[in-house]
């Protein structure tokens, strides 16, 4: 564990891969109550989402690692 590979970080959270956002230009963002959705120029889209698990607070992202094209 740790190194990403069960998807965990060390910390026992989710690991999420951010490196694909190098580069992005944002193109526009919506968001409601518990959804924040990012479109890039690329077509690519980044959603966040406030929800509950096990009765605590957490985010939610997706893709959580590089787009396959």
């Amino acid at each position: 564990m740790g190194d990403g590979s069960d998807g965990l970080n060390d910390q026992g959270g989710c690991a999420v891969d951010w490196s694909w956002l190098s580069g992005e230009e944002i193109a526009e963002m919506t968001s409601s109550l518990d959804t924040l959705v990012v479109r890039f120029r690329s077509g690519e889209t980044l959603e966040v989402k406030a929800l509950l698990w096990k009765g605590r607070p957490f985010l939610s992202f997706k893709p959580n690692e590089r787009p396959r094209r």
